[in-house]
């Protein structure tokens, strides 16, 4: 009996606080909804810290030079400059040759590499190519890619837009007084007769060391197709997208029929990261 009366005695105590808790809790704003509305709930995600380095783009210099001879087509000749992020740089170049045709590109692209973070004392760049594609060809003709390379290097007065008189750059501490600092080059290939080749090869990643200041990239890339029968399909180096390359130029029996297209192209990308 004892028992039962302290227990009962503690349930009505702990019972008592509880009220007291709730009764001094602070009252929340209720909203009411009218019969048959709805509640839009909005959930907003938290902004990316931004990184402690960074990339601002500058002067920028891109060609696509297409050459055409008799009976033969080109189509796309772009070259895409695009930025992601802050810390990151894609540069994609896309065209096709077909017959005796060819297409060259040439990129100069001045970019500043910017401490962010005060704390920040060390920082790399990144930097690595591919290429995807396809190359087509028939029993008189070749095609071809070449010269898929970039490399990044400190710009001279000539490629520094400013104001006269002009301010040179100056190098980084600890590399070169100019030229290339890192490059990379995929490797060529060429196909002839009735071959026919997908490509989809890489090089890289290369990192260095880098430090705050303006850079060179230069980047390049040719693709040719070359035949001497009038009579026979026309060999092709296919290097973007659809729709740069129609369709009544490639045979009935087409070897690499429904591949998506939608990579297509020499594609560099530039990334700066923080050094631990």
């Amino acid at each position: 009996m004892k028992w039962s009366l302290r227990s009962r005695l503690g349930r009505h105590l702990a019972l008592g606080l509880l009220c007291l808790a709730v009764s001094f809790a602070p009252a929340q704003d209720k909203t009411v909804v009218p019969q048959g509305g709805a509640i839009n709930v909005t959930v907003t995600s938290g902004a990316a810290p931004a990184p402690p380095v960074s990339i601002t783009l500058h002067e920028r210099h891109g060609h696509v030079v297409p050459v055409k001879g008799k009976c033969s087509h080109t189509g796309g000749g772009l070259i895409d400059v695009a930025q992601p992020s802050p810390d990151t740089v894609v540069v994609t170049m896309t065209g096709v040759a077909i017959a005796n045709a060819s297409m060259t590109f040439d990129l100069d692209q001045v970019f500043e590499v910017s401490f962010d973070n005060p704390k920040l004392k060390k920082a790399a760049v990144t930097v690595e190519g591919r290429v995807i594609g396809l190359l087509r060809g028939e029993p008189f003709g070749c095609a071809r890619y070449t010269d898929a390379c970039a490399s990044i290097g400190v710009p001279g007065v000539e490629h520094v837009l400013l104001p006269a008189p002009p301010v040179p750059v100056p190098p980084p501490p600890n590399g070169p007084a100019s030229g290339e600092i890192v490059g990379l080059c995929v490797p060529p290939h060429t196909i002839c007769g009735c071959d026919s080749l997908s490509v989809n090869d890489h090089d890289g990643p290369k990192k260095i060391p880098i430090q705050p200041g303006k850079y060179l990239l230069h980047q390049t890339f040719n693709i040719a197709a070359e035949s001497n029968c009038f009579l026979c399909k026309r060999p092709s180096a296919e290097f973007a997208p659809d729709p740069a390359l129609d369709p009544l130029w490639i045979s009935y029996w087409e070897p690499f029929h429904g591949v998506i297209k939608k990579d297509f192209g020499f594609q560099v990308t530039i990334k700066v990261s923080e050094v631990p």
